[in-house]
């Protein structure tokens, strides 16, 4: 018989199981129309969203959602066929901390209170690993080397521009190295999206000349180059002729004036790429799926944090929604 590859029947089956239990359109309608705080917690607690026998209340509900990132961070780990899987998603959260620790460096002061504990490395890890670049305590020669190169800056606004290209070229290599085309062209749309959100950054006030080279991440489909063709200030229609530029054109094609594009294409981006992974729900078996799960789990989370905190300040159901990302179902 011939050999089957790309199939984790444990880790594939876990995912489908936990896939079902993502919240649908209709349960966030019914989250929405919730009134109040508490109401909302209610609901959640009725599904027993946050997986305890606790009850989320007014006062603890973000730890209750820290804890559920815990956890789904302990699943990832448990049943990732491999470690660069369960590493891409941590690995943001491994570049929050080491900008903590570069910028300790540069403050002469400790940021413990800003720490976020899903990453690879605790954070004496990463103070460890600041002392000799040579020791490569990371274990990873792109950490390292933007970490080091993070270190040596001599304006604190270099720390986070160089951390975030770091984060970019390492997610890039992890990426390859799954083995799957599929989350390896994700990534590069991710990379061409960041640099598409560079440029409705550059229309805010007050931003810096120079700012877009500066934060441009260069692991995308084109190099900085080819995106200073149409990026001449004196022609602001030019980008509009840009071949990337028009493959993406769609994603915020509906936005009716400056401000509601400035405000809304960050979230029409996650959206366009929550779209792109739901072909993963017609897949069995494969590493493409057990992405796409954890993707939408954390993009879940991170819905149900816009919620609760719009809630406990009295936004409007408009305004909640608008700042939420699309669920991911078919």
């Amino acid at each position: 018989m011939r050999e089957l590859k790309n199939m984790y029947p444990h880790a594939n089956t876990i995912v489908c199981i936990e896939d079902s239990k993502l919240l649908k359109r209709f349960q966030y309608d019914i989250l929405h129309d919730a009134k109040g705080l508490q109401a909302t917690l209610d609901e959640l607690n009725s599904i027993n969203y946050f997986h305890t026998y606790l009850n989320a209340e007014i006062g603890d509900y973000s730890e209750m959602l820290d804890s559920l990132m815990e956890n789904t961070f302990e699943l990832i780990k448990d049943i990732s066929p491999d470690e660069s899987v369960w590493r891409m998603f941590a690995l943001y959260y491994d570049i929050h901390n080491m900008k903590l620790v570069a910028k300790e460096k540069f403050f002469k002061r400790r940021f413990d209170a800003l720490t976020l504990d899903y990453g690879t490395y605790t954070l004496p890890t990463i103070r460890s690993a600041a002392v000799r670049e040579a020791d490569n305590i990371l274990e990873n020669e792109d950490l390292t080397r933007g970490f080091f190169e993070a270190l040596r800056v001599k304006d604190t606004y270099d720390i986070d521009f160089i951390l975030d290209k770091t984060y970019f070229i390492t997610l890039k290599n992890m990426a390859g190295k799954s083995g799957s085309p599929g989350i390896a062209g994700f990534v590069t749309e991710k990379i061409d999206l960041f640099n598409i959100s560079l440029v409705f950054q550059t229309l805010a006030e007050e931003i810096p000349e120079g700012y877009f080279n500066k934060a441009f991440s260069d692991q995308g489909s084109c190099a900085l180059a080819e995106w200073q063709k149409y990026l001449d200030v004196n022609k602001p229609g030019e980008i509009e002729k840009f071949t990337l530029w028009k493959k993406y054109r769609h994603i915020w094609a509906d936005a009716k004036n400056r401000e509601q594009l400035l405000s809304g294409v960050d979230v029409w981006i996650d959206n366009y790429l929550i779209e792109k992974t739901k072909i993963c729900k017609l897949m069995a078996f494969g590493i493409e799926p057990i992405c796409a799960y954890f993707f939408n789990k954390l993009m879940e989370i991170k819905n149900i944090r816009i919620l609760l905190e719009g809630k406990a300040n009295h936004y409007s159901v408009a305004e909640i929604k608008k700042r939420m990302r699309i669920p991911y179902e078919i």
